[in-house]
């Protein structure tokens, strides 16, 4: 077996030369933990077939190969067993026997492969483990390992769990009946007996930690018989060979005139000698039986280090018994230890303290007389007190808590999971904001400083989560936007928002996650504040106006496994403007107030989304900001228009195809390199609008209103293609936009120094050194072409307006952004005269 990741694989090496992988299970994940238990391996006595089981997606699954053959003849389930813990071939090539957990208990099962058929062997509490099938002379029986005080143990199910050693014990496997006979073979003192097997003809052999060190041991079985034992079974007790007097005693306690039934089986005294057959100083592992081959193969572990042996079984050693596998400085301890503490219930107990100063309980006698003393007075107890006596208890005994345990049906009981309040400028569900015609925009509203409420709860098993947040502006420190021309003719320019204004975001959330599949409820609102201007409207100004925009959705998450998803979401958004009865900066004008006051909703739309991304996530955070590993997403959104009318786009239909892939190698210790590369696609009647530029969060964001967004496109929404740092919003734009980042992340102090850290601000100090590479484009995706930016911008014009006279041309240069390139430049000094001058190159560093 091989294990790299979380990935599982089972490889048969033939002759060490032809190498066949068998099975490739497991996930590859750097969270991914070895599995204790499996896959599980064992071979038939001869050699030629090869059993696995292993999990898979919550199932127990068993495949058996042929290597004669070199196919799998048996695929198939193993839906009874909750976990097997160890499995052998028992007999036959068809037959398995199990030490398997059925119902939360673990007992000793045989399983029929051709029938899938399984008989239950022990059935108890207590762990029975490591089950193997012996035949000695004069018996043969199924060995194992148990945690059970002795072979007469109770089995009700009363019985709390045990806390006693493994000791190797043997059970009739060809007696059906209840109470069959289970023996005894080992009564260690200490340590644990594991992984007993046949070694010959008369001798099991086990692995034992009794010394401190894990070695192998013998022992020498005798078995003769002793009789036949008669069981009666009076309700759930069962009695074995009861005198006449102890039966009828049990009858009448249940309040029955005979037996429920009875039976009778032959009994055997059985006996071992145990002894030492190695005295290793490094712990034995594992171990396997060879089939009818005799031998044995161990596994042992020196430091780091493993090394499996193949060795035949000792003769010699089972002649001479000569080894005296002496105790550890650690096991001598451990029995120190334990002496010390069965002596503490011998130790005898303090006396009572002797102080003639003060009055002693139980003594009247506060004066002295000539008469002598009452003797009909109960004498004092004696402060004499028996050293050997039990001490008595100073505080008084709890009580078990399971005797006061009941079964109750479970009932939905919720519990605050987490609640936080801050400032966050965090996208909360959608990256999409309808088109306003206006920059710079914020994808988390329009405040800086905005103060985000949020709280989730989850009900006991952790099936049911209800989330909800409210994030509102606080301080009105959000950016002042300005409308940029536009083919709709109409623009929405947000404004600071308000406490008392009602702009900010609400959310709330629902999601099921009992089952495979998870499902979740989401509604998102959003409300911003501005104005709008609409040539069609009566008044060129700007209004007083209010967006809103309105999301419900539903989610449908499909897990392939820890790391791979396939999600899908459908929802149905609102978007609209609603005009206010003021005119921004003018006095009150009734005209246009009694306009406001009837016109209907402004740039309403109306969509039905479809959202559908594969998800690959297989990180490991390791510190804050701090990641090791890949993740990555592939997305498509499908948007269909379902209104008509005015705030209509031309067609119905929006289509976007986008992808986030993200590498965080790790160089030194926290220090890593990030790389990340992104794209967006955007087709269809109503484009997205993709403005490159800018970082995510970014508190007052800056924008550029050159270059303009096509003058023959329509677009439905717009969104940000980050990060860009260095240039503000809008270097490009269009229906397309690429980004690729690469950080080196370096935590100065975590990375440099060797103590542990409690400051979380120097633990979580953080040097970040980026370089960002971007870029825009209208049309086809295959039409990618490096974006170029306008020297000075409009925004630099010193307030001139170039559509109005008088206006004095500046000159204005046109260069490809963030590179090396030739200077262009151009004044324009009419409809029918343009000069160009070239110059020579300019040097300009993409900051």
């Amino acid at each position: 077996m091989e294990y790299h990741s979380g990935k599982y694989k089972v490889v048969l090496n033939d002759n060490y030369i032809n190498r066949k992988v068998l099975l490739t299970n497991g996930v590859r994940s750097l969270q991914e933990q070895i599995n204790p238990h499996y896959p599980l391996l064992a071979w038939d006595n001869k050699g030629t077939r090869l059993a696995c089981i292993y999990w898979d997606r919550g199932k127990t699954k068993l495949f058996v190969y042929d290597v004669a053959r070199r196919y799998k003849p048996v695929v198939q389930d193993l839906p009874d067993f909750q976990q097997v813990q160890d499995f052998k071939y028992m007999l036959n090539e068809n037959t398995l026997l199990l030490s398997a957990v059925r119902n939360g208990q673990s007992d000793i099962y045989t399983y029929k492969i051709d029938k899938q058929e399984y008989k239950q062997i022990t059935n108890d509490p207590y762990d029975d483990l490591d089950a193997s099938f012996v035949a000695f002379p004069g018996k043969t029986g199924i060995i194992f390992a148990s945690n059970r005080p002795s072979g007469r143990a109770s089995t009700k199910d009363t019985v709390l769990p045990s806390t006693y050693h493994y000791n190797i014990f043997m059970v009739d496997n060809w007696n059906d009946a209840e109470g069959k006979q289970i023996s005894q073979l080992t009564y260690l003192r200490y340590g644990n007996a594991r992984s007993p097997m046949q070694y010959n003809t008369n001798h099991f052999t086990f692995v034992s930690d009794e010394n401190g060190i894990a070695n192998r041991y013998a022992g020498f079985f005798t078995t003769r018989r002793a009789g036949l034992d008669t069981v009666y079974k009076v309700g759930d007790e069962l009695l074995h060979n009861p005198d006449p007097a102890e039966l009828d005693s049990m009858l009448r306690a249940q309040n029955k005139k005979e037996p429920d039934t009875s039976y009778v089986f032959t009994i055997t005294n059985d006996s071992s000698y145990v002894f030492p057959i190695t005295n290793y100083q490094s712990g034995l592992v594992e171990t396997k039986s060879a089939g009818d081959n005799g031998q044995v193969s161990e596994v042992r572990e020196e430091g780091n280090l493993k090394f499996l042996y193949k060795l035949k079984v000792d003769d010699a050693a089972l002649k001479k018994r000569n080894i005296n596998a002496r105790m550890t400085d650690y096991r001598k301890k451990t029995v120190q230890e334990n002496q010390i503490t069965v002596a503490n219930v011998l130790r005898p107990a303090p006396q009572a303290r002797n102080d003639s100063s003060r009055r002693q309980p139980g003594n009247n006698d506060f004066f002295d007389s000539e008469f002598g003393k009452d003797s009909s007075r109960p004498k004092r107890p004696s402060s004499v007190v028996n050293p050997l006596a039990a001490r008595p208890s100073l505080e008084p005994r709890e009580e078990p808590v399971l005797k006061k345990a009941k079964l109750f049906d479970y009932k939905l009981k919720f519990s605050v999971d987490n609640f936080t309040a801050g400032f966050n400028n965090d996208v909360l569900i959608s990256k999409y904001q309808p088109y306003t015609g206006s920059l710079p925009i914020n994808m988390s509203g329009q405040d800086a400083f905005s103060g985000l409420l949020k709280a989730s709860i989850f009900d006991l098993f952790e099936d049911i989560r209800f989330t909800g947040a409210i994030r509102l502006p606080f301080f009105g420190s959000g950016s002042n936007s300005s409308p940029i021309s536009s083919t709709q003719n109409a623009a929405f320019t947000p404004g600071n928002g308000s406490f008392f204004d009602g702009s900010g975001e609400w959310y709330a959330r629902v999601d099921y996650l009992k089952k495979l599949l998870d499902y979740s409820v989401i509604y998102y609102r959003q409300t911003q504040t501005g104005t709008y201007q609409d040539a069609a409207l009566a008044s060129a100004y700007p209004y007083d106006a209010k967006a809103y925009s309105n999301l419900w959705q539903g989610v449908i998450k499909y897990p392939f496994d820890k790391v791979r998803s396939l999600r899908l979401s459908v929802g149905y958004r609102t978007d609209k403007v609603i005009i206010r009865p003021d005119v921004n900066g003018f006095p009150p004008l009734s005209p246009i107030d009694s306009i406001a006051l009837k016109a209907k909703p402004q740039a309403r739309q109306t969509y039905g989304l479809v959202h559908m991304e594969y998800v690959y996530d297989n990180t490991l955070l390791k510190a804050t900001n701090i990641w090791n590993g890949l993740r990555y997403k592939f997305y498509m959104d499908w948007n269909t228009q379902l209104n008509s009318g005015y705030g209509a786009g031309p067609g119905k239909y929006t289509y976007n195809f986008g992808f986030d892939a993200r590498h965080y190698l790790p160089i030194y210790r926290n220090f890593i390199w990030a790389v990340r590369a992104a794209g967006d696609f955007s087709w269809g009647s109503n484009k997205v609008l993709y403005y490159l530029g800018g970082t995510d969060g970014w508190l007052f964001p800056k924008a550029y209103t050159n270059p303009q967004p096509a003058q023959d496109a329509s677009y439905a929404f717009q969104s940000l293609a980050v990060n860009l740092r260095g240039f503000r919003q809008n270097i490009a734009n269009g229906n397309n936009a690429v980004v690729i980042n690469s950080e080196f992340r370096l935590p100065v102090f975590a990375t440099l120094f060797n103590k542990p850290i409690n400051n979380a601000f120097l633990r979580n100090f953080q040097l970040i050194q980026f370089f960002d590479l971007g870029t825009a484009w209208n049309g086809a995706y295959n039409k990618i072409k490096r974006p170029l930016q306008v020297y000075p911008d409009d925004s630099q014009l010193n307030g001139q307006d170039p559509n109005n006279l008088p206006y004095t041309p500046n000159l204005q240069v046109l260069v490809k952004a963030g590179a090396w390139d030739r200077l262009r430049a151009g004044m324009d000094l009419g409809p029918e005269a343009r000069c160009w001058v070239i110059s020579c190159d300019l040097t300009r560093a993409g900051r």
